[in-house]
């Protein structure tokens, strides 16, 4: 059986969905405000928000492999990469809670699946033998995305990617594609949609290679669900309310890379305490958190490293507003495709800018 009406949840979590869901909804508006402004000639009367980036995964494994590999913060977009080590860092605290806590996409996949069960009664659980192969699709997502970034191309290609036409303003490529979608792109978007009502999580469990990353980090993640045995009645309402479907009654700590530290288990329990946040060997109750004290370990983690980020003056981007209109106005060009993009590096900004001027008063 799946899940059921009426399943419990953690009222500061939903209440921090839902805050970071407006946040990013108002980047969106201001982003597409600002780059439609750019791609119809004119100026734009906003800022471009920095937090755009966040949207912009291959940019940030780029980022990651050049910083990781000695060659510092690349400028092209470095919110890119504060917000995936933000990332990182929250569900190498708390395990996974990115997904659960801050992930928009993981918030209306859930909120899709609980409307399910409102409207169905419950939504559908495939089973083991069907489950096992579809969770392994986000492990190969993943494996192709590191194979692309970190075997097939060396350090010097990354940078070269970086430095790219393409990548320069990967961001408004990224609103194009949803701005003008093709037919299989909505046809994917339904999918997807409808899927997620029918089957809660379809995205999240199964295809996000985010998820897929952050689960084998999570294992390692300091705080986790923990269940004390000797108050459990093992009455298996943590169990019922488990998204991920893991048997939390029979576990002393849930350690499953398909945790995403939601708590719906710990909300679900009728023992105080019983479930709870822990530090492993724990002495007594000392090192407990509860759900809301949970939620606050996992935004702090996030605020701090993009904080540091913007402290250290490495949030905004090196692309200023000149060359971003000059090369608006050429979007459709192929040197701003994936292919383009990995083309022989261009002259430098301020010399193709001369001669796009130098064309106009032509």
């Amino acid at each position: 059986m799946a899940r059921r009406r009426g399943a419990p949840f953690v009222p500061a979590r939903v209440a921090l969905q839902l805050a970071f869901l407006a946040l990013v909804v108002l980047i969106g508006a201001q982003f597409a405000a600002w780059a439609f402004a750019h791609l119809g000639g004119r100026v734009p009367a906003v800022a471009r928000p920095a937090g755009v980036e966040g949207f912009l995964p291959i940019s940030a494994l780029m980022s990651l492999r050049l910083w990781l590999a000695g060659g510092g913060i690349h400028p092209v977009h470095p919110a890119a990469l504060a917000i995936l080590l933000a990332i990182l860092a929250m569900s190498a605290v708390l395990a996974k809670s990115f997904c659960s806590h801050l992930c928009p996409v993981g918030a209306l996949s859930e909120w899709l699946g609980r409307l399910g069960a409102r409207l169905l009664g419950r939504t559908w659980q495939p089973p083991r033998w069907l489950d096992l192969p579809l969770r392994s699709l986000k492990y190969l997502l993943l494996a192709f995305f590191v194979w692309a970034t970190w075997v097939a191309m060396d350090v010097a290609a990354v940078r070269a990617f970086l430095d790219s036409p393409y990548n320069r303003v990967a961001d408004l490529k990224m609103l194009l594609f949803f701005a003008r979608p093709s037919r299989t792109t909505l046809a994917v978007l339904g999918v997807l949609v409808i899927g997620s009502v029918l089957v809660r999580d379809l995205w999240c469990r199964y295809l996000c290679p985010y998820g897929a990353l952050l689960g084998p980090l999570g294992r390692l993640a300091p705080l986790k669900v923990t269940r004390d045995v000797a108050t459990c009645t093992d009455c298996k309402l943590c169990t019922k309310a488990c998204p991920a479907r893991l048997p939390v009654h029979a576990l002393t700590r849930v350690a499953s890379v398909e945790c995403t530290s939601c708590l719906d288990c710990v909300a679900a329990c009728p023992v105080r305490d019983c479930l709870a946040v822990r530090l492993p060997r724990r002495p007594a109750l000392l090192l407990l958190l509860r759900p809301a004290a949970a939620v606050a370990v996992a935004l702090v983690v996030y605020l701090a490293v993009t904080t540091g980020f913007r402290l250290a003056g490495r949030w905004r981007g090196s692309v200023g507003e000149a060359e971003y209109a000059a090369r608006a106005r050429e979007i459709d060009s192929p040197v701003y495709t994936h292919v383009g993009g990995m083309a022989a590096p261009e002259p430098p900004a301020r010399d193709r800018l001369q001669v796009s001027h130098e064309q106009q008063r032509q």
